[in-house]
């Protein structure tokens, strides 16, 4: 890679309905729905308990030990930004730790994504942070020769490309990237899935059985391999035997 910095515009931040359209959707709601643009959860995982955020992703690649971009970048962020760095496949340094984290949240950034470790994970608790990383690292980066970044740029992180402008929402459940067009769509159906849900539990906790209320019981029924009387479910068999 080229030696330098190339840094491209701030991306317009996300509308105020497109926020509002998602409140109350959980990534793993989303998970019912798609299978794409989910950062690998067995790489990227929460840093602390019982946090969300949804905000305009901010994207940065640092392919190198030198961080003097990310830290330019401290200064430029909005309220409501989420920073997306993509460490090129480096697990071994850390370059995000306390005063990178409290500058960020000072700024009013919603949280980080970092594909490669973090340090000083309790100070980044302390400033009320939200990061999401691959894991935690004594080690750090620097700001050193040779200069090398770039901002606002597409990048790849937990496997997914995340271009500036798209949606992050993340939670105890994951990371997920909705492209910026796509944000309204998926969001009304997000949001339909979560009434359902709700109104779900409740049946359950009124005794609903699960395995009816999803259709479990009759597909499973319509689709038994035959097999020896003792080894069938007794109420599968009940069922069959009423024409069900």
């Amino acid at each position: 890679m080229e030696n330098g910095y190339h840094i491209s515009p701030m991306p317009a931040q996300l509308p105020a309905a497109v926020i509002e359209a998602f409140d109350g959707v959980s990534v793993a709601t989303v998970g019912h729905l798609l299978w794409d643009g989910f950062l690998d959860h067995r790489q990227i995982t929460a840093r602390q308990p019982d946090t969300r955020i949804i905000g305009t992703a901010v994207t940065i690649r640092l392919p190198s030990p030198d961080t003097a971009l990310l830290h330019y970048l401290t200064a430029r962020l909005r309220p409501g930004d989420v920073v997306v760095i993509d460490r090129c496949g480096d697990t071994r340094m850390a370059c995000l730790g306390g005063n990178v984290g409290l500058a960020m949240a000072v700024a009013g950034a919603a949280g980080a994504i970092v594909d490669g470790p973090i340090c000083d994970p309790d100070e980044i608790r302390e400033h009320g942070f939200a990061v999401w990383s691959n894991g935690v690292s004594p080690i750090t980066t620097r700001r050193m020769d040779p200069p090398m970044g770039q901002l606002n740029v597409p990048v790849t992180c937990g496997g997914v490309t995340v271009h500036p402008g798209d949606v992050i929402i993340a939670d105890e459940s994951g990371v997920l990237c909705v492209p910026r067009a796509n944000a309204m769509t998926v969001a009304a159906a997000a949001s339909k899935k979560e009434a359902v849900s709700g109104g779900r539990q409740q049946q359950l906790r009124d005794g609903a059985n699960l395995s009816v209320l999803t259709g479990a019981e009759e597909r499973v029924a319509k689709y038994l391999i035959p097999a020896a009387d003792a080894a069938v479910d007794p109420t599968i068999k009940k069922n069959q035997e009423q024409g069900q």
